[in-house]
């Protein structure tokens, strides 16, 4: 289990992750601005193979989705330069991510679905294969694609 002296269960604490896909755990982290955190947006941390995932979910006292999305929780983004210190950091390096993701032009990754599935980024399109019934899916913005997933 990741352990870093900045966790204190509030401002920055682990959750669990029921996502297979994701190295273990999730860091989750708020802005320490103002005196109520369950009022603050949360950023959520993990890793997907060698990769830094990220995804912000609205404040615990309106749940786990944002009002606006069609789908479920927001999917993971791909963090292409990964902080080099600090608890993200830290937790990258624990969770055996990478501090660097090169970019490859054949296998642009830029995000990851519900189900792990490799959202990637090509001639203006975002595309995935969704794990469920094998649909590829297409489209040329990502809440687009997300309308699409979960159609």
């Amino acid at each position: 289990m990741f352990e870093h002296k900045n966790l204190d269960g509030v401002w920055n604490r682990i959750v669990s992750s029921a996502d297979a896909f994701l190295n273990g755990d999730i860091l989750e982290c708020r802005e320490t601005v103002g005196s109520e955190p369950e009022k603050i947006s949360r950023m959520q941390y993990a890793v997907a193979g060698q990769r830094l995932v990220e995804r912000c979910l609205p404040p615990e006292s309106l749940g786990e989705t944002w009002a606006h999305d069609a789908g479920k929780l927001p999917w993971w983004d791909s963090v292409k330069n990964p902080p080099h210190m600090g608890i993200i950091a830290d937790f990258n390096s624990h969770s055996g991510g990478l501090h660097r993701i090169p970019l490859d032009v054949n296998h642009n990754v830029v995000s990851f679905a519900n189900q792990g599935e490799e959202i990637i980024l090509a001639k203006g399109m975002y595309t995935l294969s969704r794990k469920s019934d094998g649909k590829a899916l297409s489209a040329k913005s990502m809440l687009e694609l997300r309308a699409l997933y979960f159609a």
